[in-house]
């Protein structure tokens, strides 16, 4: 069992200080208790007068309108600063929530039409979006509702309905035999994984995505450096639902994970535009910032880190 040492902790610190201001926040909140106010006024940055977000958050999308992407992404950092469900910043994103849901899909689009307008990577194009990303049923939804949940909305009941819905569908591709796309798996797991879903929906899930990530999480640690699902991505933390069921897989990939640390400081991404390379190239490291926070918030849950 491999630690990140000081030093390679205080260049990755260094690293997030020359970066934006959220990564900065967040780190800081969580591993030397600073102040979750500074997380909430960081991505009020982000945040457009219809409560959604936007403006880069998700550093492969520059468009400044909002989209449940982004969306998702701020409420998952704001549940992790333990935002009062009451505060602006959160109350703006729910109502966001509710007023752009499809009436009759009961979905949310991925990312608006106006994404095309700005810089963005291949995958958020517009042409064919709705196929690439399956009518948009369990990506974004599950994780938007996970998050929802994560910051206490549930009160008025109705993410419930929204839960039962990404129940079935999970059940239907079970049964015809269809495997969920990665970021299916991460999202849905991550519904497993939040507070205040109703028990029944959580073990259901549970038992139906247990096989499911059997087959599709990477056991290869030769194949990691790849874009490809990896345990830490289903098991960000000790209390994760499957982290018994991964705990092998997981010890192997903080291992990996401290040995992937670049001399910078950073852990830089697996991926690329591979067209628009000067906005790719400061989106890049926008990503590196995201993924180093990410990579210290894991080795600090799992106790890897001698800072």
């Amino acid at each position: 069992m491999t630690n990140l040492g000081s030093d390679a902790y205080q260049r990755a610190r260094a690293f997030l200080d020359q970066g934006r201001a959220l990564e900065r926040a967040a780190v800081a909140h969580a591993l030397d208790d600073g102040p979750a106010w500074q997380v909430l006024d960081a991505l009020a940055a982000f945040q457009n007068p219809d409560g959604g977000f936007g403006h880069g958050l998700e550093p492969d999308l520059l468009s400044g309108a909002s989209s449940a992407v982004a969306t998702a992404m701020a409420l998952r950092r704001l549940a992790e600063a333990d935002a009062a469900p009451t505060h602006a910043v959160v109350e703006g994103a729910v109502a966001w929530a509710q007023r752009t849901i499809d009436p009759h899909e009961r979905t949310w689009r991925i990312v608006p039409p106006d994404v095309e307008a700005a810089p963005h990577a291949p995958w958020w194009d517009q042409d064919g979006l709705e196929e690439r990303f399956k009518s948009f049923v369990l990506n974004p939804k599950a994780d938007l509702i996970a998050q929802l949940y994560a910051l206490g909305t549930s009160d008025d009941g109705w993410l419930d309905g929204l839960t039962d819905d990404v129940v079935r569908e999970v059940a239907n591709r079970v049964a015809a035999g269809v495997p969920l796309e990665m970021h299916e798996l991460i999202g849905t797991v991550a519904l497993v994984d939040a507070p205040h879903v109703p028990v029944l929906a959580r073990r259901h899930l549970y038992d139906l995505l247990t096989p499911l990530l059997d087959a599709a999480v990477e056991r290869d640690a030769e194949a990691w450096s790849s874009y490809v699902l990896r345990p830490l991505a289903v098991v960000p933390r000790p209390g994760s639902a499957f982290a018994s069921h991964l705990a092998e897989l997981v010890d192997a990939e903080l291992d990996y994970l401290v040995a992937e640390q670049a001399d910078d400081g950073a852990w830089w991404p697996s991926w690329s535009w591979e067209r628009d390379e000067g906005v790719w190239e400061q989106q890049r490291v926008a990503w590196a910032g995201v993924l180093t926070l990410n990579a210290l918030l894991r080795l600090h849950a799992f106790g890897r880190l001698d800072s």
